[in-house]
């Protein structure tokens, strides 16, 4: 009976990706697991482990993008727009630009600072001034704040159950 139990906790803890049948359903599900984003940061954590060399991850991320379920921007990062990542594709232009703007910095995790201002309006098509106008706007409506340190924090409901 404990050797079951110990059995089970060990398969608890294997990470999917280790699971996944194919080099790309490995990759898939080894981004998935780094929140569906991959970039400078975390690439060799996130890849280290699949075995694959640039040229095959290449390859994969490639047919992800033209499949429509990856999407990268012009800063680099890779992110998938797969059923299991919630995030809006990094190109959508849907809805207002005040919604996008929106939706992109929620899906960053409520804050809009130094660091990922430009992962954040890469995919945004808005000038600096249209991306003014509509953090002023924001702040004008209640829905975002400008901390001491200058990061711009969104207080929309999403945001707020988030935390």
């Amino acid at each position: 009976m404990k050797r079951s139990r110990i059995l089970l906790a060990v398969c608890m803890f294997v990470p999917i990706a280790a699971h996944a049948e194919t080099p790309k359903d490995r990759t898939v599900a080894a981004i998935e697991e780094a929140g569906c984003v991959l970039e400078a940061s975390n690439m060799n954590e996130v890849l280290g482990g699949l075995g694959l060399s640039d040229d095959e991850f290449r390859a994969i991320g490639e047919e992800l993008v033209a499949e429509g379920s990856a999407d990268v921007s012009e800063m680099g990062v890779f992110r998938l727009t797969s059923p299991n990542c919630p995030s809006v594709p990094l190109n959508t232009h849907a809805g207002t630009p005040k919604d996008r703007t929106v939706a992109a910095i929620e899906n960053a995790g409520c804050v809009l600072d130094r660091s990922n201002i430009n992962e954040i309006l890469d995919g945004l098509a808005l000038s600096d001034d249209e991306f003014r106008a509509i953090g002023e706007e924001l702040i004008a409506d209640g829905l975002a704040e400008v901390s001491e340190q200058g990061a711009f924090r969104l207080i929309t409901p999403f945001c707020a159950s988030a935390e």
